[in-house]
């Protein structure tokens, strides 16, 4: 029960002094709150049930060293819907980024400041894969909180580049592009609040899709700023990642991001639709292609990553595409508005202030996280710790600037459309620079920071905005100069991916781009 220390306490935390004579009255004010608390506490917490005898989960373990060679696994476990015969996803195996929630599943986050966390409900994303035919085969490691686009942040070591051991896969859905870059699964649910799908899939030569926000629901996700949580497929093939897309997409009813997104028996068929179009076997005629100024930045923008992605482009002209360069000035400005939208409400996520959203809250991940400690934040490390201060500091420094940030986002979005009324898809290299050399565990926070610089400058701008984006990839490049330490490191190739950008819910343009250059051009040749 609330004390007169509470009250004192609390006041000075608001820059709000009380008169004595009033001091009283707060503390009744305060013990309205512990009965309204006590209340609402005195009920069991609302979550979804499992039927766990449907969607049995068998084999749950922690794979050993000599099985997660790549370090791309965080649970193993095997589950299948056990009255489903077919689907759009039969036979096909999908791990989950582990920041989706599996009943009865350990969740690690990619991090030792939790322990024990096991939640008890299943993201909507994961009934829906069972009920298409799908395998879920397991957990795939994210980095720690799953905060950062390098691939070294964990404390079970650095998730390894399947094309080259040392090197970064892109975070944080790490473990989903070692995973599915190397085989091991067809097909892998990654989360992107800046990049998160498409960097992975971009350094590990798979597609990947970020979806129309809303699109696919977050529900049953660990969050970090619900108005850039997006969760989207990645595969070896743009076939794949359409069925995948196919049996997620849709209005789930508890998520509240889902704003214009078709019910599931609306959703497109993607698969089809790219199916119909191999058999049209028309290219890509008639299609108009901004090429995107500001995502060829004069600075930052590898040389060979340049040519591969102009290459790629110029084989799309040959399908039969209109080039054309575009401009959009304010993107460039994209990666500021992300710094702030992003770290500014990420952190009050993590100090479990996520508050005016409807939904499903994961409140057995709060309660084991909650409060932060010294021995929480290091074990969270540099990209974590660096965030919070970036956002206390910003947010008593410039309390406007997240409206503000948020205001342009919305502009960005309105010249995007102006643009894309005009063409049907724009593009740009997906990441600007080769896979990176991992950073050391210890290096200190502007090491990290270093090797995740200009990362995202092209991925961000559309979880700003919400447009949809998908990544394919389209050739090798060398390492940076700074990351060849040897003459032999001169013959690594490293993925690179192109991305395309496309109209809000049309996921099927950016499909079938991907998917004609696929089927035309073996990218491994280049």
């Amino acid at each position: 029960m609330a004390t007169l220390s509470d009250v004192s306490q609390t006041a000075h935390k608001l820059s709000f002094a009380i008169p004595e004579d009033h001091e009283a009255e707060y503390l009744a004010l305060l013990a309205v709150t512990d009965q309204a608390v006590a209340a609402v506490m005195s009920y069991p917490d609302y979550q979804i049930p499992v039927n766990k005898a449907q969607y049995a989960r068998r084999e749950i373990h922690r794979p050993a060293p000599e099985d997660n060679r790549l370090r791309g696994w965080a649970w193993k476990v095997t589950i299948c819907n056990e009255n489903m015969e077919g689907g759009i996803l039969e036979g096909k195996t999908v791990c989950v980024k582990d920041t989706v929630c599996i009943a009865g599943v350990p969740q690690m986050f990619g991090t030792e400041a939790i322990e024990d966390f096991v939640p008890v409900s299943d993201a909507t994303v994961v009934t829906r894969v069972l009920d298409n035919g799908g395998i879920i085969v397991g957990k795939a490691m994210c980095e720690n909180i799953s905060h950062g686009p390098t691939s070294h942040s964990t404390p079970f070591g650095p998730v390894e580049n399947p094309y080259a051991e040392g090197f970064s896969t892109g975070g944080s859905s790490s473990g989903c592009g070692a995973l599915v870059g190397s085989g091991e699964v067809d097909m892998a649910i990654g989360g992107d609040q800046g990049g998160s799908v498409r960097i992975p899939a971009s350094h590990c030569g798979l597609v990947g899709l970020k979806p129309t926000y809303g699109l696919i629901p977050y529900t049953g996700v660990l969050s970090s700023e619900p108005a850039l949580d997006t969760v989207g497929p990645m595969a070896r093939s743009t076939l794949e990642v359409a069925l995948l897309l196919q049996a997620m997409a849709g209005y789930d009813g508890i998520d509240d991001r889902q704003l214009g997104a078709p019910l599931p028996a609306d959703v497109p068929k993607y698969s089809e639709q790219l199916l119909q179009s191999r058999r049209a076997d028309s290219g890509l005629k008639e299609l108009r292609v901004g090429i995107l100024k500001e995502g060829f930045p004069t600075s930052g923008l590898d040389s060979a990553v340049d040519a591969a992605c102009r290459n790629a482009i110029t084989k799309i002209g040959e399908l039969g595409a209109t080039l054309e360069e575009v401009s959009v000035p304010l993107h460039l400005v994209a990666t500021h508005i992300n710094h702030i939208l992003n770290k500014f409400a990420s952190s009050q996520t993590r100090q479990g202030r996520q508050v005016a959203r409807r939904g499903l809250y994961i409140n057995e991940f709060w309660e084991k996280l909650l409060p932060w400690t010294q021995e929480k934040y290091e074990k969270a490390k540099y990209f974590v710790t660096g965030t919070s201060m970036c956002a206390e500091y910003g947010w008593s420094r410039y309390p406007t600037a997240y409206g503000r940030a948020m205001n342009l986002s919305r502009r960005l979005k309105d010249e995007y459309n102006e643009i894309l009324s005009k063409y049907d898809v724009l593009l740009m290299p997906t990441v600007l620079q080769p896979p990176r050399r991992h950073a050391a565990y210890n290096a200190g926070p502007l090491a990290w920071a270093r090797t995740a610089s200009g990362l995202t400058n092209n991925t961000a701008a559309s979880n700003l905005t919400g447009h949809p984006t998908i990544t394919f990839p389209v050739g090798f490049v060398p390492p940076s100069v700074d990351d060849i330490l040897r003459p032999e490191d001169q013959s690594i190739k490293l993925p690179c991916g192109l991305m395309a950008m496309g109209k809000m819910f049309d996921e099927t343009t950016l499909l079938k781009v991907a998917d004609a250059f696929g089927q035309r051009f073996d990218w491994k040749k280049f």
